[in-house]
């Protein structure tokens, strides 16, 4: 059996990584001459970097950035070529700025810190992974370390985060690097918000990132400021397009000053990793996520995954099903079969991943090379 193996995460327990690993070494184990090609994916959020870096044999870069509180820490991304991938939330994401997070003082400097870092590697195809951001400072903080500048009415520059977005009232490109001119920029991004508004940025998601009620209005009123601050100075305005209100605004910020398009996450990750032609060399083909549900076929991972198999057979791993599936083709096994909860598997969860395949899996792959 050759077996192509493209999970996602299992999120908060194991990386999409970890996962072909686990899988690949209980399919050889079970049976010695299983063939395993490992495609580890993620969607724009954590793991992003990481999951090209094995899978399409990227080289890492470390450098120290700013991170969401102004603090220095280590970050990296992934060069393949002239091609750079980078996961913002290396830079700012929520789990850096710990349980005193303060939206309205976090930034993405350290997003613009590794963009810079690419273009010092030649990469002009810079593909951005936007999930799971502290912040909600548009990207100016970013921009800002890009050259470009932020002034509030008495032409003084702004900080780099949410306060100082509600206070800019003028914007100047001059200064920003010349190199951005030959980049091409890819927003990984699976979500549809708006810039404001109660769909937008601010009202959906500043709450996960620690903002009360009295905060979220600042957040959602910054934010239209920076529209207006954007339409007097640039004279373009994406804030209603799907996509703007992603990542604290970012998603706004990267299409009105870099250019960027925004693209399905799994899609893009898939067609770059060359996932239709690896298919196509399976005699089955692993994929899975911690919750297989309804969503799953709706757009995430999984249920793109199922669209591109061209009718390989494919056994869905997953923690808990709730999914109605009526296709012959899928088979799903979960690893918590008794739905306990998240903290009980835990500390078990990936000798339960091990065991699932090694038991469960290989028979069901053993059984589609009977019927071959």
């Amino acid at each position: 059996m050759k077996v192509l193996i493209a999970p996602d995460s299992f999120k908060g327990s194991m990386s999409a990584v970890e996962v072909c690993s686990i899988v690949s070494t209980a399919l050889k184990d079970a049976d010695p001459d299983c063939e395993t090609d490992c495609i580890p994916v993620a969607d724009g959020g954590e793991g992003t970097a990481d999951s090209f870096a094995f899978a399409c044999k990227a080289e890492m870069k470390q450098i120290t950035v700013t991170g969401p509180d102004y603090r220095k820490i280590k970050a990296h991304f992934a060069v393949m070529g002239d091609t750079a991938v980078i996961e913002t939330a290396q830079a700012c994401g929520l789990p850096l700025a710990g349980n005193e997070n303060n939206p309205m003082l976090a930034t993405t400097l350290g997003v613009g810190e590794l963009i810079l870092a690419a273009l010092n590697e030649s990469c002009r195809k810079i593909i951005l992974g936007i999930g799971g951001s502290a912040t909600n400072d548009g990207g100016i903080g970013c921009l800002s370390m890009l050259g470009f500048d932020f002034y509030d009415k008495k032409r003084q520059k702004v900080t780099p985060d949410a306060l100082g977005l509600s206070t800019v009232e003028h914007i100047d490109t001059i200064g920003a690097d010349p190199r951005l001119e030959e980049c091409e920029f890819t927003v990984l991004c699976d979500v549809e918000n708006p810039l404001y508004g109660e769909n937008g940025a601010a009202f959906v998601y500043a709450p996960q990132k620690g903002a009360d009620s009295q905060a979220v209005t600042f957040l959602d009123n910054a934010l239209r400021n920076y529209e207006r601050a954007v339409l007097k100075s640039m004279k373009t305005d994406c804030a209603n397009c799907a996509g703007s209100g992603a990542a604290g605004g970012m998603g706004y910020g990267f299409r009105v000053f870099l250019g960027a398009q925004l693209k399905s996450g799994a899609k893009t990750v898939l067609d770059i990793c060359r996932f239709d032609e690896r298919a196509e060399k399976a005699d089955a083909i692993i994929t899975g996520e911690g919750k297989f549900d309804s969503q799953s076929l709706m757009g995430k991972l999984p249920g793109e995954i199922i669209s591109r198999a061209n009718g390989k057979p494919i056994a869905v791993i997953c923690g808990i099903n709730t999914a109605q599936t009526s296709n012959e083709s899928i088979a799903v096994f979960e690893t918590n079969r008794e739905h306990l909860p998240f903290e009980m598997i835990l500390p078990e969860c990936k000798e339960a991943l091990y065991s699932a395949v090694f038991k469960d899996v290989s028979k069901f792959l053993k059984k589609i090379a009977k019927n071959a």
